[in-house]
């Protein structure tokens, strides 16, 4: 099975499923509207039709990569409270009849700094009954690898079952290449980056794109920590995907098990939508969207650069 590979959502909108009420969420979902041959279906910039992004197990976990930041003085500890942080309100949204069921864990920080799809021997093909891996949050302190989006706060970059919308993997980078990203500071707020990121990691797109208020937005100016708090929408496309009433595996191991160390590092490839600074104009790359070797990629949660 090849596995596709989506980082981050475009800007969609979606309307609850079996309700009168018209929420501006997006599930994350398989087709790709930019092949015509897919034949996605469009509402308002959502794609409707496709299998939606869901993890196959009610706990799902997440690993500091071990060097942190050392840059901005953010060690793994920290991120591993600070990614914690993050999920919560995901985790405590209200469905209404029970919160959602997913639960989160985290085995301690990893070696591994590269997301990655773990078959060794076929880059384009994920070995779901031989390798290991995990879900790593990591810091990109030197340079941001992908040329494309210099202008990118962070990536999540998910691997998923194109037959079905399973969640394989999710790896999470953050931009500290050129951001100050500081935790309970002033600068860019490094919660607020996780919490719309977490999102992402969990199956969600964008928020409509007239939404300027929902943790899932487009438009986010960098200034305050807004997006720790989830909006009626946010909450209404996490019920949607994890409604309550399941029960969580004790064990919240990745596909396959947990390695610590990395197996094949992927490409860099820069292209997709992206979360743009509240009142500025982006070019056409922000709406590219790449379909090549297997691997669907789409870029995300970016501010794009002033006209």
């Amino acid at each position: 099975m090849k596995p596709a590979r989506i980082a981050a959502a475009v800007a969609f909108f979606a309307f609850a499923a079996g309700s009168a009420n018209a929420w501006a969420f997006c599930r994350s979902r398989t087709c790709d509207p930019f092949d015509p041959k897919q034949h996605c279906e469009m509402v308002d910039n959502c794609v409707t039709n496709g299998h939606e992004l869901w993890w196959a197990s009610s706990c799902v976990s997440y690993d500091a990569q071990a060097d942190g930041s050392p840059k901005l003085g953010i060690d793994a500890d920290t991120v591993e409270e600070v990614v914690g942080r993050a999920f919560a309100p995901w985790l405590a949204a209200d469905c209404g009849g029970g919160q959602p069921t997913m639960k989160v864990g985290t085995y301690g920080p990893v070696s591994c700094d590269e997301p990655e799809n773990p078959d060794p021997k076929n880059p384009h093909q994920y070995n779901r009954t031989a390798e290991k891996g995990a879900n790593v949050v990591m810091f990109r302190d030197d340079v941001w690898p992908y040329p494309g989006s210099t202008d990118a706060y962070a990536l999540t970059t998910v691997t998923f079952d194109p037959s079905t919308g399973q969640i394989f993997d999710a790896d999470i980078e953050i931009n500290s290449a050129d951001f100050d990203i500081g935790v309970d500071s002033a600068t860019y707020d490094l919660q607020s980056i996780l919490t719309h990121e977490v999102g992402h990691f969990l199956g969600m797109a964008h928020a409509a794109s007239a939404n300027m208020t929902a943790t899932m937005r487009q438009n986010w100016s960098g200034i305050g920590t807004d997006l720790r708090t989830l909006t009626d929408d946010d909450i209404a496309g996490m019920c949607d995907a994890y409604p309550p009433g399941g029960s969580a595996p004790a064990d919240c191991e990745p596909l396959n098990g947990l390695a610590e160390g990395c197996h094949v590092a992927r490409d860099k490839v820069s292209t997709g939508c992206t979360l743009v600074r509240a009142g500025t104009q982006g070019g056409a790359a922000s709406q590219a969207l790449v379909f090549a070797a297997g691997l669907l990629v789409l870029r995300s949660f970016r501010r794009r650069r002033k006209p």
